[in-house]
């Protein structure tokens, strides 16, 4: 089977997959399907925008942060670095919550906190699905060519890429980044329901993204940092535990919010609400 086929099936299935999870959650009222696949459908496209965005910061940073870094000032490097992965973390954030705002701000069915949660979880998984598809066929191709250039025999190679890329890599990225994502965007959309159902002032929503966009941060910092400071410090090292502990806490954070908009939804109290029982001999009522 071709690679890019076995690719979008390694990033699109999971992504189905946690949104028909994500979609099981909204108990009381759920979402129409096709505002839904929109919003999947959204959240993908924004991905290519995003993904320009990240080039062009890269494009204007990146020549200053290797710079510092040859010359020694490493604090001035490390600063630039965590400058940069700020500004492409608030840009992806902020391009999830527009599409998905743009579709949903004036939806009557935007009538519960959870809503926005579900909305801007929904886009993210679009955005997660193409960009995971991107990082299993980088890759796939860069061991392809880094076996290549060491004369490993193609065999061999095509073995390591398919490992690294699908034992590796795809399911990482379906459990860390997609639910990242996830979380992150599903903060924002707690905020931008504040804003929309409770009419909160719009600063409710900035402070929503600017949060998301540090636990981005802090999510991906440890990686670039480890690719400065210590390449060869190995997988499993201290840059991706301290990956994890942030995905964790984003995680505990999205539980939180989520619970909160379940427990505070109108729809919760005419479904949980005790159904009376006739006394014998009279009619229920």
């Amino acid at each position: 089977m071709d690679v890019r086929i076995l690719a979008l099936l390694a990033s699109f299935g999971p992504a189905l997959l946690w949104l028909w999870f994500f979609y099981s959650r909204d108990r009381y009222e759920r979402e129409p399907k096709s505002l839904i696949g929109k919003l999947f459908l959204w959240g993908l496209l924004s991905g290519a925008w995003a993904a320009g965005l990240n080039d062009l910061l890269r494009g204007l940073l990146g020549p200053a942060i290797d710079n510092a870094g040859e010359s020694g000032a490493i604090s001035l490097a490390i600063g630039l670095l965590a400058i940069m992965v700020f500004l492409a973390a608030l840009n992806e954030e902020t391009m999830k919550y527009l599409v998905a705002t743009n579709s949903t701000r004036n939806d009557p069915n935007f009538n519960e906190r959870f809503d926005g949660m579900v909305y801007l979880s929904t886009a993210a998984l679009g955005f997660a699905g193409g960009e995971n598809f991107i990082y299993i066929v980088q890759t796939f191709v860069g061991v392809l060519q880094a076996a290549a250039k060491e004369g490993a025999p193609a065999p061999g190679a095509a073995t390591q890429a398919f490992v690294a890329a699908f034992a590796v890599t795809a399911p990482l990225r379906a459990l860390l980044s997609t639910i990242g994502h996830v979380a992150w965007s599903g903060i924002v959309g707690y905020f931008l329901a504040l804003r929309v159902i409770e009419k909160r002032s719009s600063r409710v929503v900035t402070v929503g993204v600017l949060l998301a966009a540090v636990l981005h941060t802090a999510f991906n910092f440890p990686q670039f940092l480890q690719q400065g400071l210590d390449p060869e410090a190995g997988f499993f090292s201290r840059f991706f535990f301290a990956t994890v502990a942030v995905w964790a806490v984003s995680v505990l954070v999205y539980i939180l919010l989520m619970r909160r908009s379940l427990a505070a939804s109108p729809f919760r109290a005419q479904q949980i609400a005790p159904v009376a029982v006739a006394e014998p001999g009279k009619p229920s009522p």
